[in-house]
């Protein structure tokens, strides 16, 4: 595939206010300068799909400084380091503020029975829903091995690809998918085997970010490095064949595969502090850090393999890019599409 060459300035980006998304709330801004003390914040399934965890599931291999996923390997474009594990760790903590310590939004009445988590990354979401339902038993599945070895005993991890046909032997009652967007090149099979996998009346969910970042005002006009960013971050991922703005189709992928009561709630991560509502603030703050410490992770992949960069370009340009997400004279956000739908009893 055809290089992109990393751009000095970029200055005919299209703006990614112009794009048309569902709008959630107006954030209004701060006035004024900012002080220094607003910088920080401080059960065995026998019939399941999965693969025996042989040597090589449980192997990793290095590329340019980072660890990534040997099973499958290229499949996922993010590193599975300690660093990442981190990341995907704050990233927990941003959605339990974002839903007011929720884990889930869909309006699910009948008890859970049988629960599946798709890229569980480190396992805290299954974790975290193990211990407030007990009653369930929640099958978390992902391509890398970096889930701890303690957990709740109605938790079973699994390493597994869901781009392969399902077999397993008993349905679900529910199907968890956060941050997917990027992993699969094949959404609608994706929800169309989460439709025959689901129990009469079960439900579906995903929480998802889309690029490129968005902005209200005239704050982030596409000369800005933040800009330029989201817009080559989607051509990468584009270029792969796992495009990073999927989850502005999944409300429509879910109605085609069958799914009722779907319905798509967009939320906002702004990318600083610089929102005067304290709860936009702070997760502003939180999506500030979530980015800046892991944007090498959560970019190499994608600019070296779709883009065709150097490692060393694209260091050198993520220099610019972190100033602007710092910068609170920028009023960026990201979106963030919550997705559910249920089958039909």
């Amino acid at each position: 595939m055809a290089a992109t060459t990393p751009p000095q300035e970029v200055t005919d980006a299209p703006s990614p206010a112009a794009t048309s998304v569902p709008q959630g709330p107006f954030i209004e801004a701060v006035d004024g300068e900012f002080g220094e003390n607003d910088s920080a914040l401080g059960f065995d399934d026998n019939g399941s799909s999965t693969n025996s965890l042989s040597s090589s599931v449980h192997r990793h291999r290095q590329e340019n400084g980072r660890r990534y996923h040997a099973y499958k390997d290229g499949v996922y474009h993010l590193p599975n380091d300690d660093s990442e594990q981190d990341r995907l760790d704050l990233q927990h903590h941003l959605f339990s503020l974002t839903f007011d310590g929720k884990l889930f939004t869909s309006p699910i009445e009948k008890p859970l029975h049988r629960v599946l988590d798709v890229g569980t990354g480190t396992g805290i979401w299954a974790i975290d829903f193990a211990d407030e339902h007990p009653e369930s038993e929640i099958i978390a599945i992902d391509l890398s091995p970096i889930q701890p070895s303690f957990a709740p005993p109605n938790v079973q991890f699994q390493i597994d690809d869901l781009e392969e046909s399902w077999t397993f032997a008993s349905k679900f009652d529910f199907i968890y998918a956060r941050m997917m967007t990027g992993s699969f090149l094949n959404w609608p099979r994706f929800m169309e085997q989460s439709f025959e996998g689901l129990a009469p009346g079960g439900w579906i969910e995903f929480a998802d970010i889309v690029f490129p970042a968005r902005c209200d005002d005239d704050t982030m006009p596409p000369s800005t490095a933040l800009a330029g960013f989201g817009n080559l971050y989607l051509e990468a991922s584009q270029k792969v064949g796992r495009p990073t703005d999927s989850a502005t189709r999944y409300k429509k992928q879910l109605e085609d595969a069958g799914f009722v009561n779907v319905k798509e709630v967009v939320y906002k991560w702004p990318q600083s502090a610089w929102p005067r509502d304290a709860k936009f603030r702070e997760l502003g703050l939180w999506t500030m850090e979530n980015w800046v410490g892991g944007l090498e992770g959560l970019s190499m992949a994608f600019f070296t393999r779709g883009l065709g960069w150097s490692k060393e370009e694209l260091e050198v340009y993520l220099v610019k890019v972190r100033q602007d997400m710092r910068n609170r004279k920028i009023h960026a956000y990201w979106p963030i599409y919550v997705v559910y739908g249920q089958k039909p009893e």
